[in-house]
């Protein structure tokens, strides 16, 4: 996952009421988002060490990406509320690590995102609509391997500011 520094995200869910958000007793994975980021592969096999992770992130350079668009993936139960988010090396990251790493996912085609929260199925519209003109300029901070059980590493990348 590659993180960023994004003081606006709380403005921008503070406008969701509680009564709209979806989520699950017990399971922290809905509601709001509380770590801005954008996966870079989703599923990487649990024997995948974090040095192999490394040295593929050392191969790319991040620049500041455009969070923009905000939109939704739809699920039966619930809709993502979401930004797109474009970059520099963000499909080559991906593309590297899909390469170079087993993994198993659903999603074939990679889509940049990040999330603001889960709401309630057929309430996305009504915030993509509220959120349509923000558009965000984010300078990638540190980017995280997760990897069971919960273990988090983070991981110093290479930033140009400009």
């Amino acid at each position: 996952m590659l993180y960023f520094n994004f003081p606006q995200m709380k403005e921008i869910q503070d406008q969701i009421p509680k009564e709209d958000l979806y989520t699950e007793e017990g399971d922290r994975t809905y509601g709001l988002e509380d770590e801005s980021h954008t996966t870079l592969l989703y599923g990487i096999d649990r024997g995948v060490q974090l040095d192999e992770v490394v040295d593929i992130l050392d191969d790319f350079t991040y620049s500041p990406c455009k969070i923009h668009n905000a939109s939704v993936f739809t699920h039966p139960n619930y809709d993502v509320l979401k930004f797109d988010v474009s970059g520099a090396n963000l499909k080559e990251t991906n593309a590297a690590l899909t390469e170079n790493l087993p993994y198993k996912n659903d999603f074939p085609n990679y889509k940049p995102h990040l999330t603001i929260g889960y709401v309630k199925s057929g309430l996305g519209k009504k915030y993509t609509d509220l959120f349509e003109d923000k558009e965000y300029d984010l300078i990638p901070k540190y980017a995280v391997f997760s990897s069971p059980p919960n273990k988090k590493d983070k991981i110093v990348i290479k930033v140009k500011k400009k």
